[in-house]
């Protein structure tokens, strides 16, 4: 067995090293899906291996053989896979004709097309996998609308384009970040799924597809993806203290960035919004209950730590306190009525 090397990508994440063309096989396909893989020209030796580090819905991979292959793994299904050369050359059809990768310039698989490739002597590779659904969702949360077909991406990711060298970019961030257990790891899940989902939005923005046109159409979509996340992130914690620096991060962004969308979209500040979603909050809690249930406790479960504070914002929102509210909702519940 070839002795490790150290300035290999995620070297201590290897999952295997072997000059047996079987056990390479079984193993990656344990990781991605069956495949053929046969050696192309049998004077090459031998020698592959797989480091891969597991995220939430993507995972990050080094992988290389060595000898001249020829791999057939017919349709991924379950995940898009994005490859990226270090060294070599490798010849991809994702049923769209032979793509020649090398530095600079990688490849994308489409899991709804049939594959084939030929990785030469010497090629080694980055690859970021990606779950099928998650990125179908990500590219619907971009455009704010769903999509009748799948997203489907031009083969060569070519690195002469800025937006596509940015993400490599980034894509070897992550590396690294990952080699130190920073992402990928044992860290944070918020924070993994943030990254994860950054590397997936700035793709499906950065990259040829199907649905670049609707994109580009959609005015400001990069913007409202941001937004959306900021939104989605607020609704599922608003009981909890929350930060402009908090939501920023949760979508991927800046605060100044977030400031400006929120003004533009909503006309409030994204504290302003959050104290309007959290007193609307409490007014459905305290009808809900029927006046059940202690204002302080409710005010608490909206994320208000201060009670005075808390009915001071009410009456301004509502024109009436919480106790009034309350008061009414009994007297509807005694009634036999239902609030509206």
């Amino acid at each position: 067995m070839t002795a490790r090397e150290p300035n290999e990508p995620l070297s201590q994440r290897r999952l295997f090293q072997t000059t047996q063309l079987d056990e390479a096989r079984a193993i990656v396909a344990d990781k991605f899906c069956d495949h053929r893989l046969d050696i192309a020209a049998q004077a090459d030796r031998f020698d592959a291996c797989h480091h891969r580090a597991e995220g939430r819905a993507t995972s990050l991979n080094y992988i290389r053989y060595g000898a001249d292959v020829r791999i057939a793994p017919g349709e991924l299904h379950s995940f898009y896979l994005i490859q990226i050369p270090l060294a070599g050359a490798a010849e991809i059809d994702n049923h769209g004709g032979n793509v020649l990768t090398h530095q600079g310039r990688g490849s994308v698989l489409n899991p709804h097309r049939e594959t084939r490739m030929r990785w030469r002597e010497g090629c080694t590779q980055l690859l970021l996998q990606i779950d099928t659904r998650t990125l179908q969702q990500e590219a619907e949360t971009l455009l704010g609308t769903s999509l009748n077909a799948p997203v489907t991406f031009e083969t060569a990711v070519d690195e002469t384009r800025p937006a596509t060298a940015n993400w490599v970019r980034k894509l070897k961030t992550c590396f690294g970040l990952a080699e130190q257990n920073v992402v990928f790891g044992d860290s944070n899940p918020g924070t993994q799924m943030r990254v994860e989902r950054e590397l997936i939005g700035d793709f499906l923005a950065s990259q040829p597809s199907n649905i670049s046109n609707l994109i580009a159409s959609a005015p400001g979509a990069q913007a409202n993806l941001y937004l959306r996340r900021a939104v989605q992130f607020i609704h599922a914690n608003l009981s909890l203290p929350l930060s402009v620096a908090d939501i920023a991060s949760a979508a991927n962004t800046t605060p100044r960035n977030l400031q400006l969308q929120f003004q533009a979209e909503f006309g409030l500040t994204p504290m302003r919004y959050l104290r309007q979603e959290r007193l609307a909050l409490a007014r459905r809690l305290i009808l809900e209950t029927q006046g059940g249930e202690a204002l302080g406790d409710i005010a608490d479960r909206a994320g208000f730590s201060h009670f005075g504070r808390f009915s001071i914002a009410y009456r301004q929102q509502f024109n009436e306190a919480p106790r009034d509210t309350k008061l009414r909702a009994t007297q509807m519940q005694a009634a036999g009525l239902e609030q509206h």
